[in-house]
């Protein structure tokens, strides 16, 4: 079942993706603002709007929520969360690290089941099914082997909340960063999941992150062997939000680190 929503899930992805390269870095690309450091693009609604359409076409059985506020409820276990341009600031500078971001959540097992996110600058498409695999262009990815974390690259992102010490991760960040070889702040959550699965990345973590920010790249790192959970450890729930993403082997670790 699931393999073959993937297809299908990727070819809407993939023209979602297509249009957000028309409109980047073009005068086409208009910005507004829903506070100071939160913004979106007219790309970000026109990708939306597009993918909302392919979804009731191709699985009218399946509900959705997307970043920008549309939704669709039917009666059915299955639903979609949409980031249509994960990383609307990059994308709105111009800085060429931004994707689409497809979750499949099932409500009754409340897990994610299937993810998909393409970066369409690189031509680069993750995806994931539940029990499936994780794969970058067709081909298996798995985690790095990093198990030292003082040698490992870790990712995190700067919450909107910048100015409240009880949002954001400043404090975390002041902690981890004396104790890991680097870190790397991106702004796209979704992709820096994907590189964590794919190895590029040895482990991220994020507060005040959104469903669809997390649904995708959650279970396309835990599919390439990696670990999920929350700040303490506990079962990663996709309607908590924050996140730990690692290879596994310096999870302990880092969760360490963020709770210390």
């Amino acid at each position: 079942m699931y393999a073959e929503l993937i297809n299908k899930g990727e070819l809407i992805a993939r023209e979602a993706g297509n249009l957000l390269l028309q409109g980047f870095r073009s005068p086409e690309m208009k910005i507004s603002y829903k506070s100071r450091t939160n913004l979106v693009t007219n790309m970000d609604r026109f990708s939306e709007k597009l993918i909302l359409r392919r979804i009731e076409e191709v699985f009218p059985d399946h509900s959705i929520i997307a970043e920008e506020g549309s939704e669709k409820e039917v009666r059915g276990d299955l639903v979609w969360y949409v980031d249509p341009l994960d990383a609307t600031n990059n994308y709105a500078h111009g800085i060429a690290y931004f994707c689409v971001s497809l979750g499949l959540v099932s409500r009754k097992e409340k897990k994610v089941m299937a993810g998909i996110v393409f970066d369409p600058w690189h031509n680069e498409l993750f995806s994931a099914y539940r029990g499936g695999g994780a794969f970058l262009n067709g081909n298996a990815i798995h985690v790095s082997a990093t198990a030292d974390i003082g040698i490992s690259i870790i990712a995190t992102g700067i919450p909107y909340e910048k100015d409240d010490p009880g949002r954001n991760n400043i404090r975390q960040l002041t902690g981890v960063a004396p104790r890991v070889q680097d870190i790397r702040r991106m702004g796209s959550a979704a992709l820096d999941l994907c590189s964590v699965a794919c190895g590029r990345f040895d482990g991220y973590w994020e507060p005040e992150l959104q469903p669809w920010d997390m649904a995708a790249g959650s279970l396309i790192v835990e599919e390439a062997g990696g670990e999920v959970s929350g700040y303490n450890g506990e079962s990663f729930d996709v309607c908590i939000p924050r996140i730990i993403a690692t290879n596994g082997l310096i999870h302990n670790h880092l969760v360490y680190l963020i709770e210390s």
